[in-house]
């Protein structure tokens, strides 16, 4: 069993995400990290764990353009999609009220809407990531701050563990 973990990421929140993710697969799977697009064809792969940092609600630029890039190479194959922003499903750098609020309404990024057009997408999990003062521009910061936001790391590791021992277990049982 090959998998490959893609990633796009502007801060660092989401390769560290996605490095916890190949490091949690490894053990009777092989498993390479890396930008999806950028392997020489995913159909090398028995399964994909791809993710992006979210901005203004998508998938960063690249990330949705390397979903478009290999669109046709995804018909049928098994795919895990996670996004990193301020809210996940059991963190968050908001006040918590505002982000019950959030996850309620937040509709999927367009680019894993695209991925289930043609994969066989078996999740989509939101996580939080980590701000820092410089992360967010100017009025951005004052908007941050309205919300509620706390600066810090709020990945919440034992989430990103379950999810990928969940996973885990999905690929031992497609490999019975």
């Amino acid at each position: 069993m090959s998998v490959l973990v893609g990633y796009a990421t502007a801060g660092g929140s989401t390769r560290g995400i996605a490095e916890r993710i190949a490091a949690g697969l490894h053990g009777g799977t092989a498993v390479e990290l890396g930008v999806p697009g950028e392997a020489v064809s995913v159909r090398d792969y028995d399964a994909l764990v791809l993710g992006s940092a979210i901005h203004n609600g998508q998938w960063l630029p690249a990330a949705a353009a390397a979903v478009e890039r290999i669109r046709a190479e995804l018909e049928g194959r098994t795919v895990w999609a996670f996004s990193v922003s301020s809210v996940g499903a059991t963190s968050t750098t908001l006040s918590p009220r505002l982000a019950r609020y959030l996850r309620r309404g937040t509709p999927e990024p367009r680019a894993v809407q695209m991925l289930r057009s043609v994969a066989d997408v078996r999740d989509h999990r939101f996580f939080a990531g980590a701000i820092g003062p410089g992360d967010w521009p100017g009025f951005g910061r004052v908007v941050f701050r309205m919300m509620g936001g706390r600066y810090g790391d709020a990945r919440d590791w034992d989430d990103i563990d379950a999810w990928t021992g969940r996973i885990r277990s999905a690929l031992a049982e497609d490999a019975r």
